[in-house]
């Protein structure tokens, strides 16, 4: 398996290990790529994306305008939130509510006011409910964007979820099944969505828009939130090489040896490496492991390795090492940079020695979107969790649900350029026009039609008490400095 080098990397190895345990091969290459979305502007109130008469109303708001002509608008430009209602023609750039130009074209997945998107996703299998939190994440968007403005181009929009069981003969068929029934494909998560994409590959019509895993996945038809080819940004490498210049001379590292994970560590490595990094320990572990002290013991009593890093392993697995570290005897000037723990699951695995963490740094090339200080800064965290909360209640918030979600976004963004009425295959050829997307801030910019370039902006975070928060970052927004290296 080879695949895009990202925070996901981690989340996605235990379902991979397991499904090896299983029997089931693993595709050779796993999985990369996403592309989020956000509409432009703010989700205000009144306004719509070109012509169209009638009355909006919205909460939530982002960044932009969308001014109208005649007697239009409500409250909703810039930021914060807001009401209002619209009268006459509104146009300008819609930004999530009130009219739209494109209206239901009665195409494949259309049926009076409603229209029905796709979603297939590992449900079941060695990991019960490992992607749910997709499903979940396309539900949520599809209750708020209903709720709130009526749905998209005037239609309530459906989900319909189908589980891909977490291999590929469950791919292809419920891809086959769902395509001949539903306008597009949005915000999937299969380990095995290459099997999906060579059904896809006999409907140029059908847009298909999900964070690709496998890179075969990436067909002309798929727009991903996180696309590229395998590698990774130096940014955050060269950022903790001025940050500590003499420590990164002696970097120690683990990685979880599967092969998706080996890809994954070469990525990192390679870009590190260019940064002025030397690693003087490495190793890749067995799957079943979940004792590292000796690798400790090498790295801090032989090796004198100062800095710690990790991420191409699982958030409990993290957990582990940071607690062996101290059974090794290493020091407190020990820096870990574990970009893997921003996961709840990492500090559930913590659990009451969560303070053996503090001080720990890393990095994502997305939003703190469980923070509940992020949602104060961001109307879309703000928006996704209350969203999540609404219609899952106690849910566990993770990245599969905010892809999914962002993914949605994204779907709508093109939608709401296909005027005058909405087909499948003008919303192809709009997506392909949509070259930025950042998902209203929750994610870094990215072109969703790349097949090549990853993103290079990224958020720096610390961990203090069980808290993530952001440094030497913007309140709002990325850093983005650096470039995009290729895995070599």
């Amino acid at each position: 398996m080879r695949v895009r080098s990202t925070p996901l990397v981690g989340a996605l190895m235990v379902l991979v290990v397991l499904v090896g345990a299983c029997g089931n091969r693993a595709p050779d290459t796993l999985k990369s790529q996403a592309r989020a979305g956000a509409i432009n502007g703010s989700d205000g109130n009144g306004s719509g994306t070109g012509n169209g008469t009638g009355a909006g109303t919205g909460s939530g708001a982002g960044t932009g305008t969308a001014a109208g002509t005649g007697t239009g608008a409500g409250t909703g430009m810039g930021t914060g939130n807001g009401t209002g209602t619209g009268t006459g023609t509104a146009t300008g750039t819609r930004s999530g509510g009130g009219t739209s130009k494109c209206s239901s074209s009665g195409d494949k997945g259309q049926s009076g006011n409603t229209m029905t998107v796709g979603l297939v996703a590992d449900t079941t299998g060695p990991v019960s409910g490992v992607f749910q939190g997709a499903v979940q994440g396309a539900q949520a968007y599809a209750a708020y964007v209903n709720s709130t403005f009526g749905g998209i181009c005037g239609m309530q929009v459906v989900v319909k979820a189908a589980d891909s069981k977490t291999n590929c003969q469950g791919n292809q068929a419920a891809t086959q099944d769902l395509v001949g029934k539903v306008f597009a494909f949005v915000g999937s998560f299969s380990v095995y969505d290459n099997c999906g994409a060579k059904i896809l590959k006999n409907y140029p019509d059908v847009a298909d828009v999900h964070r690709a895993l496998d890179p075969a996945a990436q067909i002309p038809t798929n727009f991903s939130i996180e696309a590229g080819r395998l590698g990774y940004a130096s940014g955050m490498f060269e950022y903790y090489a001025k940050k500590f210049p003499g420590q990164i001379k002696a970097v120690g590292t683990l990685s979880t040896d599967v092969p998706a994970a080996a890809a994954s560590q070469r990525a990192f490595v390679n870009v590190a490496k260019k940064s002025g990094w030397n690693f003087v320990y490495q190793r890749g572990v067995a799957a079943t492991e979940t004792d590292f002290t000796s690798d400790f013991v090498k790295m801090c009593k032989q090796k004198g390795v100062k800095v710690f890093y990790t991420s191409a392993t699982t958030a409990s697995n993290a957990a582990a090492m940071v607690n062996n570290e101290k059974a090794a005897g290493c020091p407190d000037s020990l820096i870990n940079i574990i970009s893997i723990a921003y996961d709840q699951a990492f500090i559930k695995a913590m659990g009451s020695n969560v303070r053996a963490a503090d001080g720990m740094l890393g990095w994502n090339e997305f939003a703190l979107f469980f923070n509940q200080e992020e949602a104060r800064n961001s109307a879309e965290v703000a928006l996704f969790q209350q969203w999540m909360a609404r219609v899952y209640p106690g849910r566990t918030l993770d990245l599969f649900a905010l892809f999914s979600w962002e993914s949605m976004r994204l779907f709508q963004d093109g939608m709401e350029k296909t005027a005058p009425q909405a087909k499948r295959q003008d919303l192809v050829a709009a997506l392909r026009t949509i070259t930025k997307f950042n998902g209203r801030g929750s994610l870094a910019p990215i072109n969703p039609s790349s097949r090549t370039v990853g993103p290079t902006c990224y958020v720096l975070w610390e961990l203090q008490n069980g808290v993530y928060r952001r440094v030497d970052t913007p309140a709002k927004g990325y850093r983005c400095d650096g470039h995009y290296e290729y895995a070599s």
